[in-house]
C-alpha cells in the first residue's frame, strides 16, 4: 500500500532539478560519504501516529518504523531503480514459492536479535502476522487478511489463543504462507510492515505503538509528543543486514508544522540546523524559487521523483449521483491548486491514479483535464443543471476533510474558490493531522470530500487499486478506523476485476488489467486526480546520503548521515 501508503506530505514526476544534487552523496555532497557517528536530527510536520508495525499506515511511519523494525523482505537503500528492488531482510532471500505461487517459504538468516539480546524466530514473525487480525486494535494494512487463506474466519491470538493456519512455522526458522489464490509478487508484500515479527511476550498490545520492540538499527529512548529519540540496538549486526547503513549514533525526530519557518532554518543552516533534514514537507513555497535557483541551496535540497499521486476523493455514500460526481471532477482548477503548492516543482498534473512511473500505468484523460488545467466549470455547471430540471439536485454545501495545517489549508482554500465559481460552497473540517488518517479511516466519517495521498508498496497496480478501491476490504466493524477506500466504492463487477488482475501471473497482463481497472474507477468518478508527486526537501549543510526513495516519497533514514 504505501502504503503505501497514505501520505500527508505535499508533493512525484519529477525529474531531478540538480540530477546529481539528490541522488547518492557522491554527485550530491562531494566524494566523502557519510561518517558513522552523531546525531542527525529530523523535522516532520506532525508527529506519526503509529510506530507499531502492524498499524504502520503513512509513509512518514513506514520510513521511521525502518529504523526500528525489520521484516522479511526490504527495499533497497540504494538511488536509482535499485530503490524500487526487494532483498532478504530477516530473510535469507525474497521468498520461494510453490503450487503456483500459493505457498511461499522464507527461511530466518542467523544470528538475528531483538534489543534485548534473545533470537528472532518464526514464532515472532507468526505472532506478528496474527496480532494484526485482533480486535485490541485496527490495522492499516490489508494484505495479511486479503492473501491469507482462513483469514476471514480468524479472530486473533488474544482471545483464546487461536492460531492462522496459513501462517505455519516448519521450524524456528523457517515460515511458510498459504494464501487464498496466486500471488505473484507476494516477496514485495512481506516487505510491508503488517509482517513483521512482534515477539509475544513483549506484545503490550494497544501500548505497543509507545516503544515497539527493536530488531533494526535503532531502539527508541524517548517518545514524547513532539519528539522522538532513536540511540542505538547494540544487538542489532550489520552483517545480517545489507540495506540500513545507520551511520548516526542518534536520531532525533523534532515535531514543526511551521513550515517556512523550517526552510528558512534549514537554508541559514545554523547550529543544529546544519544536521538537520526536513522529512515530510517540501520546501516552503515562498522559498522555492530561491532553492531552486541557487546552485549551492539546490546541491543540498534532497530531490526525486516517485510514484506517489496527490487526490481528493469523494465520498460516494454522501453524494450518490454520478453526474454530481463528474461535475465536481469537472470544476476542479488543479492550475490553481499547484500554483499554491509552489508550482510545477510540486508535481505533474494527474489524469489516472497509478502513475506513469508504474509499469500497470495506462494513459487517459476521462475529463479533458490535461488541456483544461484550470477545469471546465460549464461543463460542470451543465451537468448540474440537468440533475436540477430530473428533480435530483447536486447538493449545494459540502465538507473537505483536511490536516489542520497551515500549508494544507492554504491548499485547500484554492479549493473553496474553485467550487464557488458552480455555486457549492465547501466547509473546511480541519482534523488533527496526529490522527487524521484514522479519523478518516473510519468509513462512517460525515465528509463529503476527503484529502488524500497516496504512495505505492511497490511499483505495481497491485499495491494501488486494491486498497483503495476493493470494497471488500471496506472494514465493516463500528468504530473502525483502517479503511483506505475513502469512497467507499464497492462495485461487485470492480471487485471481481481485481481478484482476476491479482491471479494473472503473466507481468505484462497483470499490468493491463490493472490500467483497465484504474480507467473503469474513473468511470465513477470517485477521485480527482490532481498531481503526480514530486519531492523537494530542504536539508543542512552536514547531511549526506540524501536521496528520496519511492517507497516513501522522502529523505530514506536509512541512508542519512553526517558530513
Amino acid at each position: 500500500m504505501r502504503r503505501r501508503r497514505k501520505t500527508i506530505a505535499t508533493i512525484t514526476g519529477l525529474a531531478l532539478l540538480a540530477t546529481a544534487g539528490c541522488s547518492d552523496a557522491d554527485a550530491k555532497n562531494g566524494p566523502q560519504p557519510p561518517r558513522t557517528g552523531g546525531t542527525v536530527h529530523v523535522v516532520v510536520s506532525a508527529k506519526p501516529a503509529h510506530l507499531d508495525p502492524q498499524r504502520v499506515a503513512t509513509a512518514t511511519e513506514a520510513n521511521l518504523s525502518r529504523l526500528l523494525t525489520r521484516t522479511l523482505t526490504t527495499f533497497k537503500s540504494e538511488p536509482g531503480a535499485a530503490s524500487s528492488e526487494i532483498v532478504g531482510d530477516l530473510a535469507t532471500d525474497a521468498g520461494r514459492p510453490s503450487e503456483g505461487n500459493r505457498v511461499w517459504d522464507f527461511q530466518l538468516k542467523d544470528d538475528l536479535r531483538w534489543e534485548d539480546g534473545t533470537p528472532i524466530t518464526c514464532a515472532d514473525v507468526k505472532h506478528g502476522v496474527e496480532r494484526s487480525f485482533g480486535g485490541a486494535f485496527s490495522v492499516a494494512q490489508p494484505y495479511a487478511k486479503t492473501y491469507l487463506a482462513n483469514a476471514e474466519r480468524y479472530a486473533g491470538p488474544y482471545n483464546g489463543g487461536q492460531e492462522l493456519s496459513s501462517v505455519q512455522c516448519t521450524d524456528t526458522k523457517n515460515v511458510r504462507f498459504t494464501l487464498n489464490q496466486p500471488i505473484g509478487d507476494f516477496g514485495y508484500t512481506v516487505a510491508m510492515s503488517v509482517f513483521a515479527p512482534v515477539p509475544a511476550k513483549h506484545d503490550t498490545k494497544g501500548d505497543y505503538d509507545k516503544k515497539p520492540f527493536a530488531s533494526g538499527p535503532y531502539k527508541l529512548q524517548e517518545n514524547t509528543d513532539q519528539q522522538l529519540v532513536y540511540v542505538r540496538n547494540n544487538f542489532w549486526d550489520r552483517k545480517t543486514d545489507t540495506v540500513r547503513k545507520a551511520y548516526p549514533d542518534k536520531i532525533v525526530v523534532q515535531v514543526n508544522g511551521d513550515l517556512p519557518t523550517v526552510t528558512s532554518n534549514l537554508i541559514t543552516s545554523d547550529g543544529d540546523n546544519a544536521d538537520t533534514v526536513e522529512l515530510d514537507k517540501n520546501v516552503a513555497p515562498n522559498f522555492v524559487q530561491q532553492v531552486i535557483n541557487d546552485p549551492d541551496l539546490s546541491a543540498r535540497a534532497v530531490q526525486g521523483s516517485y510514484g506517489g499521486i496527490r487526490y481528493i476523493a469523494l465520498n460516494t455514500k454522501r453524494i450518490p449521483n454520478l453526474d454530481c460526481r463528474k461535475a465536481l471532477v469537472y470544476a476542479f482548477d488543479k492550475r490553481k491548486f499547484r500554483a499554491a503548492a509552489g508550482g510545477s516543482v510540486y508535481g505533474d498534473y494527474a489524469t489516472t491514479m497509478i502513475a506513469p512511473q508504474l509499469k500497470a500505468h495506462k494513459d487517459f484523460d476521462l475529463y479533458d483535464s490535461a488541456n483544461n488545467v484550470e477545469g471546465k466549470p460549464d461543463v460542470a455547471l451543465k451537468l448540474m443543471d440537468q440533475q436540477q430540471k430530473s428533480g435530483k439536485p447536486c447538493a449545494n454545501t459540502l465538507t473537505l476533510s483536511i490536516p489542520d495545517q497551515k500549508d494544507i489549508r492554504r491548499l485547500a482554500a484554492t479549493i473553496v474558490e474553485t467550487y464557488q465559481q458552480i455555486g457549492i460552497q465547501v466547509k473546511i473540517n480541519g482534523i488533527d493531522p496526529n490522527t487524521y488518517f484514522d479519523v478518516i479511516g473510519n468509513p462512517a466519517n460525515a465528509n463529503d470530500l476527503l484529502w488524500a495521498g497516496w504512495i505505492p508498496d511497490w511499483a505495481n497496480g497491485s499495491a494501488v487499486i486494491p486498497p483503495l478501491f476493493d470494497g471488500r476490504l471496506i472494514p465493516t466493524t463500528a468504530g473502525a478506523t483502517n479503511n483506505q477506500d475513502y469512497p467507499l466504492l464497492n462495485d461487485p463487477a470492480i471487485n471481481d476485476q481485481i481478484s482476476a488482475a491479482l491471479a494473472e501471473s503473466v507481468p505484462d497482463r497483470q499490468y493491463r488489467l490493472w490500467g483497465e481497472l484504474d480507467q473503469k474507477i474513473a468511470e465513477q468518478a470517485v477521485t480527482i486526480p490532481i498531481v503526480y508527486m514530486k519531492a523537494l526537501r530542504m536539508a543542512g549543510t552536514n547531511i549526506r546520503g540524501g536521496f528520496i526513495h519511492p517507497q516513501f516519497g522522502q529523505p530514506d533514514l536509512c541512508a542519512l548521515g553526517l558530513a
